[in-house]
């Protein structure tokens, strides 16, 4: 009979030796693995945040100001009940150094493509408490939203003829002999007054004239804008001269200073930081202060535009910063 042999407690404990080792190489590869992956899915989302909070600046700045430059003379439009308005296309409110900012934007988008039309003084008055003289009234409608610019008042409009656009409003306006522009605002909804902020770790918008703040794109947790202004409110080309921050005031006669005339405002420099939706187990080597916006310099070397940068307050959290530049067309075209 053939004898029968089998491993010994020596050739078991090597291999079990053996086994084990492999299956701790396979589990680091896996570890190292999943630990990439979640460090790329997690640099993915917060790239799609900054992207989408841009695309979304970027989509109303390029608007805004369309249907509001005739206004430009009014301090305040009124709104009947509603809050008044300044009719700059934006605003800027200063949050001040390391602290995001907010951007209003204004303008409207009219389905019908109207701009308005003049008032009509040849009947001796532009307006009553109650109609408009109009030089034309093709494409105004019953329920559209005008705004006069002889007494910077937005009213509705109840009936439409010829020459004669009727309106609503409370209490009546004071009659008027002075010659104007109608501007047309569109249909309700169509005109939109827009406040951009950062609240918890999200970009914000609140809508006139409640103002009710609704998050828009989560893990936003900077944004910071500056004005690009021209030498001139007049003139063509229009190009930048320096860039300004939202400490700069819209209520001044020239573009110089830090009072500026609100068409002296042709772009915007926008820059936002997102943040990864949850933090890393360990320490993360990026930049701290995270650069947002660059300084910019003048062809002499001086300094036009101010630099803005972001201090990291979770280094087990990842941060990328974007930034953009928004030309304000309907100002430009304006000149």
């Amino acid at each position: 009979m053939r004898r029968q042999s089998g491993f010994n407690l020596i050739e078991l404990l090597i291999g079990l030796t053996i086994s084990l080792m492999g299956l701790a190489a396979v589990g680091s590869m896996m570890m190292t693995f999943s630990k990439n992956r979640s460090n790329i899915t997690q640099t993915l989302g917060t790239q799609d945040n900054g992207v989408m909070a841009l695309y979304r600046l970027e989509r109303d700045i390029g608007q805004a100001g369309y249907g509001l430059m005739p206004l430009l003379g009014c301090a305040t439009i009124a709104n009947g009940a509603s809050p008044s308005f300044t009719p700059y296309p934006v605003v800027i409110t200063d949050g001040g150094t390391g602290v995001s900012d907010q951007i209003t934007v204004k303008g409207t988008n009219p389905s019908s493509g109207v701009p308005g039309t003049e008032l009509d003084a040849s009947s001796g008055t532009t307006m009553t408490g109650s109609q408009y003289n109009v030089r034309s009234s093709m494409g105004f409608s019953v329920n559209d939203i005008v705004a006069a610019t002889n007494s910077c008042t937005m009213t509705t409009v109840n009936s439409v003829s010829a020459t004669a656009i009727g309106y609503t409003y409370t209490p009546a306006l004071a009659s008027s002999t002075a010659i104007g522009y109608l501007v047309y605002f569109g249909r309700p909804g169509e005109f939109f007054n827009r406040q951009y902020a950062v609240g918890t770790a999200a970009l914000t918008v609140a809508d006139y004239p409640a103002f009710t703040t609704n998050n828009l794109v989560d893990n936003i947790v900077f944004l910071k804008a500056q004005y690009g202004l021209a030498s001139s409110t007049t003139g063509s080309p229009v190009t930048v001269t320096r860039w300004a921050s939202g400490a700069t005031t819209l209520n001044g006669t020239t573009c110089t200073g830090t009072a500026v005339h609100p068409a002296c405002v042709v772009a915007l420099r926008v820059g936002v930081v997102a943040q990864s939706a949850v933090a890393d187990n360990e320490v993360i080597d990026q930049p701290d202060p995270l650069p947002v916006l660059s300084q910019v310099l003048d062809g002499g070397g001086a300094e036009v535009g101010a630099a803005v940068s972001f201090a990291v307050p979770n280094t087990r959290m990842r941060y990328r910063a974007y930034s953009t530049i928004i030309p304000l067309k309907n100002v430009i075209w304006t000149r």
